[in-house]
Formats: structure tokens, C-alpha cells, sequence
């Protein structure tokens, strides 16, 4: 070998780690850009807008696999291998029991009567499967292997707590362009237009006003996803990034003035622009569960301090009354609709006749995306507009995968967020703000979506995905832990 080839060789050598880091880089970006940008196009409700989503998350996940991004991402530590495994088998389950539902060879449902029909009047019909919506079935699925993707890649990359801050920075700075096109949208539109979309039955009124929604079709999911964005930026804040401890540890913060960055005042800038497009949603279960999810994240990290810190305790109350005050200025259309809300009723209705769809089928339930159609036959005469969804996630997981398959349906969302919420009780555990950033941040969506269809939304169930495998990586922090111990 020459000294030139030798030389050649060297400086190859001294390169590669350079474009090994931006490469690393790079997919770091492109996992982060569709995820949280996702709610920027019309909230990624329609086809058109989280079907190419997905697309190229699939494309991100293949680079993820090939080992970019990721680390030390793809280890498994004793602690974390059973309940990994019994994550990855509930959702496997329900991926397979869904495949199952439009299966020819599936036994009898409840649906059975409906083929009979179809049969009788038209002389042909499919065979008789617990699905009565394979169409919908199909994008039903798509959506949900594309949130265990992100859980999975956010598991890997977010090992890193750089990626992991990172993470929530972006759902701020997404939220806060959200809310900034709503305001845009309520001085032009008065918020009734998405686009070329009405989001209101019959016609456009010049002098009309809409609920604030912004990229949502809803206001309800604009709240929700607000609200993830408030507790984020509450957890950033609430975060010494030089030091990695919580502004709730007694050994990092001391006097007002170290409190006072450039960070944590635009922070606190975003968290009141974002409180008021928040309440100007009119959202009462959005900001309900905002406010749990705030109060998940201050108590988590407060937890122990309260007698050590009466200056955290004068903080707490401080923010307490920013809020009130802020609910006053902005939260006129929420009082509004509190005192002339008719759709709590209606919302009733719907959940009673969810369950008389879960009581016809039980055990195999109506098929993934079905709930629409056999709500089309059991809807009361008392209500006359349509209706496709449950308002209640549980309730129309139930109605679609029947109860056999909702339970491990419940613990794919449930497992990680318990464990995120173990890692923020664990005193010993010295860098847990961003493990109870990761429960508080997906409180809001899990709260919400008891009454409303939140995480249904594509959006929002990618940057839930997201943060809950998040939560996952930093509870499960293998090398961490060996580091605590061999200290101790």
C-alpha cells in the first residue's frame, strides 16, 4: 500500500463518523417531521392527508431498521424483555384478531343476520363474516400499524434524551402553528372553513361564527391536541437541560434569577398563546383534560418537595392564577356553550346504543371500522342526523373488536403509559421529567378520548405513538440504571 493510498484511507476513516452522525441526523428529522407535523394538513383527518403520512413513515421505519438514528436504541434490557414481549403479542393479537373478523371461515356472529338479508333480498352475498365493514376495515388497520411503527422507532430513537426533548419541542412548536392558522382562520373565515371544507351543516354565514378548530374539522380534537401541546411546553420548561434534573429538585434551582432563561421565557410565552386558543376552542372535555394533564405533570414532579421547596409551592399557586386569569380573558365561547350545551343528551343516546351494538355481539364484536354502519341500523328514531362515531374510544373499540379482543386492544395504549407513570413515581430515579412529560402528555388525548374520538384522529394517535414509546425508551433506561447502581 502506497502513502497515498494509506493517507486516502485515513482520512475515509476520520470521515466516517462525521456522515455517520448526519445520517443519523437526518432520519432523527425525518421521523420527527411527519409525526408531528401530521395535524398541519386538515388535522390529518381525511384519506388524503395521513394515508401519505403513513407512506412515509413506513419509508422512515425501514431506515430506523437499518440501524440509523437509533444508537443503542434496539437493545433490550432485563427488565424491559417481558414486558416488551407482552406489548408486542397484545398488539400482534389485535392486528391478527382484526385480519380474523373478514375471514370466510370465522364463525357466526351477530352479523350473520345481515348477509341472511342481503342473501334474501338480493339474491347474492359475501359469506357471512363478523366484519360488515372490510373496506374500512382495511384503513382501520393501516392506521394502527403505522402507530405501533412510531411506538416502536420513537422506542429506539428516543433513547437519546437529546431526541426526546426534541420530540416535545416539535409537538410545541406543531401546536403553536396550529393555533396560529386558527386565529388567522377565525379573523377571516370566522373558523367555519378548512380550505374548500365547511365544517358546519347547511350554509355559509358571512356573519356566522364557528368554534376556533384550526387544521381540525372539530374543535374538540383542536383542544385536545392543544392540550398536549400546553403540557409539553410545561414539561420543557419545567426541565434544567445543562444540569438534566427537574426544576423541582432542590439541588438544581435556588434563587429567582436562575429560573429566568431565554428558553424558559418563550416557553412560558407559548404555554399563555397556546391557553387561549385552547379555551377559545370552547372544549369542555379538552380543557378538562388539559388541566389533568397539567396537574399530572406538576404533582408527578412535585412529589416529595412540597415541605423542602415553599417556594415551588408559591410558583404552583402563581400558575394557578395565570390560569384563572387567562380563563376569564379567553374562555367566554367555553362558558357559552356550558350553559347552552344540548349535545350532552345526544351523546347518551349514542353510547347506549353502543352497548346494545356490544350486547348483539359480544365476543367477535362488528368488525374494525364498523361501528358506522351497524349504528346506521340500531339509531334511534329520537335522533336524526347521521352518526359514524362512539364518542368514546373504549366504547367503540369495544363495538368493533367485541370484548374478547378490546382488553389487549386497551393494553397496547395502557402497558406503556403505566410505565411511564412507574418511572415518574420511582424517587430514586434521577431524571424523570421526561418519563412523566411522556404520562401527562398522553393523559390528554387518553382522558379525552373517554368521551370523544381524539385518538382516533390520525394525528393525534401518531404523536400519542410517539410519546408513549418515548415514555417507554426513558423508563426502561438500561445503561442508566447500571450507571445508579455501580454509584450506589
Amino acid at each position: 500500500m502506497t502513502s497515498l493510498d494509506a493517507d486516502d484511507k485515513g482520512a475515509t476513516e476520520r470521515r466516517r463518523p462525521l456522515i455517520r452522525r448526519l445520517a443519523d441526523t437526518l432520519v432523527v428529522a425525518l421521523f420527527l417531521a411527519p409525526v408531528m407535523l401530521a395535524a398541519l394538513p386538515m388535522g390529518a383527518s381525511r384519506d388524503w392527508a395521513w394515508a401519505p403520512i403513513a407512506v412515509m413513515i413506513g419509508l422512515v421505519a425501514v431506515l430506523v431498521a437499518a440501524g440509523l438514528g437509533v444508537g443503542r436504541g434496539f437493545e433490550v434490557g432485563e427488565r424491559e424483555r417481558r414486558p416488551l414481549l407482552a406489548l408486542v403479542g397484545c398488539f400482534l393479537f389485535v392486528v391478527v384478531f382484526s385480519l380474523f373478523q373478514g375471514a370466510s371461515f370465522a364463525p357466526a356472529s351477530g352479523s350473520a343476520w345481515l348477509y341472511a338479508s342481503a342473501l334474501r333480498i338480493l339474491g347474492t352475498a359475501h359469506a357471512a363474516v363478523p366484519d360488515i365493514a372490510l373496506d374500512a376495515a382495511r384503513n382501520g388497520l393501516l392506521k394502527c400499524i403505522t402507530c405501533g411503527l412510531i411506538f416502536l422507532m420513537a422506542r429506539a430513537i428516543c433513547r437519546d434524551r437529546a431526541h426526546a426533548r426534541a420530540l416535545l419541542a416539535v409537538l410545541v412548536a406543531s401546536t403553536v402553528l396550529v393555533v396560529v392558522y386558527a386565529l388567522m382562520m377565525q379573523m377571516t373565515t370566522h373558523s367555519c372553513y378548512l380550505g374548500g371544507y365547511l365544517k358546519k351543516q347547511g350554509l355559509y354565514d358571512p356573519r356566522g361564527q364557528c368554534l376556533m378548530s384550526g387544521t381540525f374539522v372539530n374543535s374538540n380534537s383542536f383542544a385536545c391536541y392543544v392540550g398536549m401541546g400546553v403540557v409539553a411546553a410545561l414539561a420543557l420548561a419545567l426541565t434544567n437541560r445543562r444540569r438534566e434534573r427537574s426544576a423541582f429538585d432542590g439541588r438544581d434551582i435556588q434563587t429567582f434569577e436562575s429560573m429566568i432563561t431565554a428558553t424558559r421565557v418563550v416557553l412560558v410565552v407559548a404555554i399563555l398563546f397556546l391557553l387561549g386558543g385552547l379555551l377559545m376552542s370552547a372544549s369542555r372535555a379538552g380543557v378538562a383534560a388539559s388541566v389533568g394533564g397539567v396537574l399530572a405533570l406538576v404533582l408527578l414532579l412535585m412529589r416529595g418537595q412540597w415541605s423542602e421547596r415553599p417556594d415551588l409551592v408559591r410558583w404552583f399557586w402563581i400558575g394557578a392564577a395565570i390560569m384563572f386569569v387567562v380563563g376569564v380573558i379567553a374562555g367566554g365561547a367555553l362558558l357559552a356553550k356550558s350553559v347552552s350545551a344540548s349535545d350532552g343528551g345526544t351523546r347518551v343516546i349514542i353510547w347506549m346504543t353502543s352497548l346494545d351494538a356490544i350486547a348483539l355481539s359480544p365476543w367477535l364484536g362488528w368488525g374494525l371500522g364498523g361501528f358506522a354502519d351497524i349504528y346506521t341500523i340500531l339509531q334511534p328514531a329520537t335522533i336524526v342526523q347521521p352518526n359514524d362515531l362512539a364518542h368514546s374510544t373504549p366504547l367503540e373499540t369495544m363495538v368493533e373488536l367485541g370484548v374478547i379482543a378490546a382488553i389487549p386492544a386497551f393494553a397496547v395504549v395502557l402497558l406503556p403509559w403505566g410505565f411511564s407513570l412507574r418511572a415518574a413515581f420511582r424517587r430514586q430515579y434521577r431524571y424523570r421529567v421526561l418519563p412523566t412529560a411522556a404520562f401527562a402528555v398522553a393523559a390528554v388525548p387518553i382522558l379525552h378520548s373517554m368521551v370523544d374520538f381524539s385518538l382516533q384522529i390520525p394525528s393525534i394517535g401518531f404523536v400519542t405513538s410517539a410519546v408513549l414509546g418515548m415514555g417507554w425508551a426513558q423508563a426502561f433506561d438500561r445503561h442508566r440504571s447500571s450507571r445508579r447502581s455501580a454509584a450506589a
